[in-house]
């Protein structure tokens, strides 16, 4: 394969413009420097790394087709899916664009080959969760985290929206209590399926505005398919050499258009019954104000116990009432927690998912 990326060595950031030499310059600076933080150093490394005369990048993945592990790469196929969603969202040497994530992650990394690739102008923040409504620019197009989207409507910052035309959301799904209020705004918010394996998104859901849809619609060259557990299966020829079996449980619509319902390995078996933790967040996001997750624990009859785990205080008897009242509403009967615990801090991983496997250990050892 033709080492493409070869061609994409110029950058425009933070409004000035560097050609290769300079580029590689100031990353070397960037990186020495002691009063540079971890966050930025970061995206100077995988700029360092993209220079490099390799045609890879090594990166670590998820988990969400196995076992978190370290992966190749290749350039050219980073390439692909950078020109894939430029042309789809218009990003082109007219735009800018906000880097907020965390360059160690492919969703930031692929933030800066978009830059590569499009020639817009590249400003970059500090991936901090307020960093929607602490930024006080105007930007065309932004890649966020739900944590970071959520923090806007929760701290009652919407009018901060307006700064962006467009915003990508990845790496978790939204509470259905935020989808809602997302209706309402004039800022494009579309959600992305993908993994590091398919080098960021592979398939978009528009949760607001004319294109509006309940199913993400996969991009041009990806063809979808369903292995026996339902869990989805991912062709992506310029993107990955191989068909990736993932372990996200959807509901196939056809080759090109899928609901997700949650992870397969985070399935909670209660009683023959089969519960997704996920699922059951999205339904209790619009009355449970406090950070939360469901998670599990064994049981002698069940099997799986299910159990709601609340970031806070213990409550009063009144909001205790008041909280098994909301649940009896808004869940059938087979979701209702068995139990409910209270924790100072809900474990998460480096990119702000929930870490559900040190979530399990923390309420099995209170």
């Amino acid at each position: 394969m033709t080492n493409l990326w070869t061609m994409f060595t110029n950058l425009r950031l933070n409004g000035l413009f560097y050609n290769q030499v300079d580029l590689k310059t100031l990353a070397q600076q960037k990186i020495s420097d002691l009063s540079v933080a971890e966050w930025e150093k970061a995206i100077f490394q995988f700029i360092t790394d993209w220079l490099a005369e390799v045609d890879f990048v090594e990166v670590n993945t998820s988990g969400s087709t196995g076992k978190p592990k370290r992966i190749r790469l290749e350039k050219n196929r980073m390439l692909a899916s950078a020109k894939a969603t430029n042309s789809f969202f218009g990003l082109d040497e007219s735009k800018n664009a906000l880097l907020c994530l965390s360059s160690d992650f492919i969703a930031g990394k692929m933030m800066i080959v978009r830059a590569f690739v499009g020639g817009f102008d590249l400003h970059y923040l500090e991936p901090k969760t307020e960093v929607l409504f602490k930024n006080t620019s105007n930007f065309y197009f932004a890649a966020v985290v739900p944590m970071q989207l959520e923090a806007i409507f929760k701290s009652n910052q919407r009018e901060a929206l307006k700064r962006f035309r467009t915003l990508i959301v990845g790496g978790a799904a939204l509470n259905e209590a935020i989808v809602k209020q997302i209706a309402e705004v004039s800022t494009e918010i579309w959600m992305t399926y993908g993994m590091t394996e398919t080098i960021s998104h592979i398939a978009l859901r528009a949760i607001n505005g004319p294109q509006k849809s309940e199913q993400f619609i996969a991009m041009d060259g990806i063809f979808l398919d369903v292995d026996q557990r339902n869990c989805l299966r991912i062709a992506a020829p310029t993107l990955n050499h191989q068909t990736i079996q993932t372990n996200d449980r959807v509901d196939l619509i056809n080759n090109k258009e899928f609901r997700f319902l949650g992870r397969i390995d985070f399935v909670i078996n209660s009683g023959g019954i089969k519960l997704s933790p996920e699922l059951l967040e999205q339904k209790t996001a619009s009355f449970l104000k406090f950070e939360f997750a469901f998670s599990s624990l064994p049981d002698a009859i069940l099997g799986e116990k299910l159990i709601l785990v609340m970031e806070q205080k213990a409550m009063n008897t009144f909001e205790f009432a008041e909280l098994k009242n909301d649940l009896e509403e808004n869940l059938e009967k087979f979701e209702q927690p068995k139990e409910i615990r209270f924790v100072a801090a809900l474990p998460r991983t480096e990119n702000g998912k929930i870490d559900r496997m040190a979530l399990q250990l923390l309420i099995a050892s209170k």
